[in-house]
């Protein structure tokens, strides 16, 4: 069969008008909403309580050192030493907390700080001014 000259031109119609209408464009690619970026967030990985000797200050070195005696009340080996080794030995250790955070975008820093506030694996934490703080909520 041959087709016909007016289902031809209807054809040809139908195509036209669609063509002038427009067909809605489909976008190629769909862009995700962006988040919010925060450089400084993360998670603790974990927290390591430090003891460390406070060093010795310039006044100190400065200070005489003497021979100390100590002989125990009733009885006992008596012990010798200077006045500068009896002088650390009442010096409380330096106490210093270093806190591992895995930021939010897969790097790892290193905080050492004086406290950790209760900070615990699994934190949501923000390193802020070389300090590690708790994530406000929301």
């Amino acid at each position: 069969m041959k087709p016909s000259f007016p289902a031809a031109i209807l054809f040809s119609a139908l195509a036209a008008g669609a063509a002038a209408q427009g067909t809605p464009q489909i976008p190629a690619t769909v862009e995700a909403p962006v988040m919010a970026s925060c450089p400084e967030c993360g998670v603790v990985r974990s927290v390591k309580r430090k003891e460390s000797t406070s060093p010795i200050t310039a006044e100190e070195r400065k200070s005489t050192a003497g021979f100390v005696a100590s002989v125990p009340l009733g009885g006992g080996k008596p012990t010798v030493g200077s006045s500068s080794d009896v002088r650390n030995e009442l010096k409380p250790p330096v106490v210093t907390y270093e806190i591992v955070v895995r930021l939010d975008n897969g790097n790892f820093q290193v905080v050492t700080q004086s406290d950790a506030e209760d900070l615990r694996e699994g934190d949501k934490v923000r390193v802020d001014r070389g300090k590690v703080v708790r994530r406000n909520p929301g």
